[in-house]
């Protein structure tokens, strides 16, 4: 996905994001275009996997930023892979509905997920 395609998809997806990531949207795009170049998204998925990796993605880049971490740092680009490597198979195995929970559980997940990384590179190191 070209860093243009990647904007736009984050652009309509607007109407569909709840109101408190809606308004971080435009400060997201420069991170999104930042972690597209580092971490490769996946290509060719079904609308409601897509749409769930993009909601955690941006739940956990705006949960980072709202603790004042850098979501591009060097110790987190490479748990994105992860974040959509565990999207990608839990959606496979659940085969979820449109009408399910599905991306309020991938928001919920991309936010613990931030808050995870968080104290495994950083607060760990400071208590032990």
């Amino acid at each position: 996905m070209s860093e243009k395609e990647n904007e736009v998809y984050l652009t309509t997806l607007q109407s569909q994001l709840p109101s408190h990531l809606l308004v971080q949207l435009p400060k997201l795009i420069p991170h999104f275009r930042k972690l597209e170049a580092l971490v490769p998204l996946p290509k060719d998925l079904p609308e409601l996997l897509k749409k769930g990796i993009y909601f955690a993605l941006i739940q956990s880049v705006v949960r980072l930023l709202n603790r004042e971490t850098d979501p591009m740092l060097p110790e987190i680009v490479p748990e994105y892979k992860e974040l959509i490597r565990t999207i990608s198979d839990t959606y496979l195995k659940l085969q979820p509905e449109i009408e399910s929970n599905w991306l309020d559980e991938c928001i919920q997940f991309g936010d613990k997920s931030a808050y995870h990384w968080e104290w495994k590179h950083f607060d760990s190191k400071e208590l032990f």
